[in-house]
């Protein structure tokens, strides 16, 4: 079952169009990872990270190491979903990320979790999360967050 929506201090709106259903007119599965991917960006944003075309490529590059959604109700064409985003962990090198996509009666249509990799910008090698994003993450998120060090679980 999804987790509570109070524990997420960060939502965008998504409305469903028309290209982001299928043939049963549900939205397609992998369109939940492109909600999720567009409110990742606007979390960023919204704690503080400046944003340009340099951001993720020499500024704060990451790569996925995971993705995962489960499906719990269809969304359906024009209808709008609020996209909740939190950050649940930082260890040394990775974020954790959780989105829950859902339906304005409150039904949770999706729930992702994801993981990212903090990378050096010239070797590719992964590297610790730098202090100034692990500030902007703790003032955003508070007690919500892990802040874990290597072997912690």
């Amino acid at each position: 079952m999804p987790n509570s929506t109070d524990q997420f201090h960060h939502r965008v709106a998504q409305r469903v169009l028309s290209y982001h259903v299928d043939r049963q007119n549900v939205v397609h599965n992998l369109w939940y990872f492109y909600y999720f991917e567009e409110a990742r960006v606007e979390y960023v944003r919204a704690i503080g990270m400046p944003m340009d075309s340099q951001t993720f490529i020499t500024h704060h590059k990451f790569f996925v190491v995971r993705n995962t959604c489960d499906y719990f109700a269809p969304a359906y064409f024009d209808e709008e979903l609020q996209i909740l985003t939190r950050i649940t962990f930082v260890r040394n090198s990775s974020i954790g990320f959780e989105h829950l996509a859902v339906k304005a009666d409150g039904t949770t249509a999706a729930r992702g979790e994801h993981v990212f990799v903090h990378v050096d910008e010239k070797t590719d090698r992964p590297s610790r999360v730098p202090e100034e994003l692990r500030r902007m993450i703790r003032a955003h998120e508070g007690d919500g967050v892990r802040f874990l060090e290597e072997g912690e679980r």
